[in-house]
């Protein structure tokens, strides 16, 4: 099955998976800065792979990533992407400041978000793998801060030849009344996706 084969009912159950991991993701999350962290996930669309970078503003767009591999029973990818300035806004919000502090993405604010990618990304795959009762973990991620295209193209150099569309959780982190928007790409092959929907109940 392809992702964009899918029916509304398909997707609600996606929804649901994406609900779930932003809600452990906020838990660790909340761990990790010793203050009370919220992700809200407002929205989950199929989108074609070619259109990931426009998510933010274009192929050009600064944006800091973090890619892994799905490892276990199923196959696939994560991405999550975050622009620039929406990345050191997160990192205030993480550490308690007022978002527009950070001025630079330097190598401490690349480390949090590293981190941040690494929780949500396996808070994710944690709710698939619950859900679905299916031994799923991530490769550990690697990271970039590159233009959104370059950073996709290092992304399809892997996926590119068994997926042509991603799932997109918009995914926004609150702390405080602040908000920052980030956004995780699911990119399953066909076979791991009719799995997954088969395990739930929803092929």
């Amino acid at each position: 099955m392809r992702l964009e084969e899918l029916t509304e009912l398909q997707l609600d159950a996606l929804r649901e998976v994406g609900s779930i991991g932003a809600g452990h993701a906020a838990t660790a999350l909340s761990q990790l800065v010793d203050r009370t962290v919220a992700l809200e996930v407002p929205t989950l669309e199929v989108l074609d792979i070619s259109a990931v970078p426009n998510v933010f503003g274009g192929p050009e767009q600064l944006v800091f990533g973090a890619y892994a591999r799905l490892l276990g029973d199923i196959a696939g990818s994560v991405l999550f992407m975050v622009p620039r300035d929406a990345g050191l806004a997160l990192t205030d919000l993480l550490h308690g400041r007022t978002p527009g502090t950070s001025t630079q993405m330097g190598t401490d604010q690349q480390a949090l978000l590293h981190h941040v990618a690494s929780i949500l990304i396996a808070a994710y795959l944690a709710a698939i793998a619950r859900m679905a009762g299916l031994d799923v973990l991530p490769s550990t991620p690697a990271m970039a801060f590159d233009m959104a295209g370059a950073l996709l193209q290092a992304v399809l150099a892997e996926v590119g030849m068994y997926a042509d569309a991603a799932v997109l959780v918009r995914t926004i982190f609150v702390a405080e009344g602040e908000s920052a928007e980030a956004a995780l790409f699911f990119v399953p092959d066909p076979d791991s996706l009719s799995t997954i929907l088969s395990r739930i109940g929803m092929a």
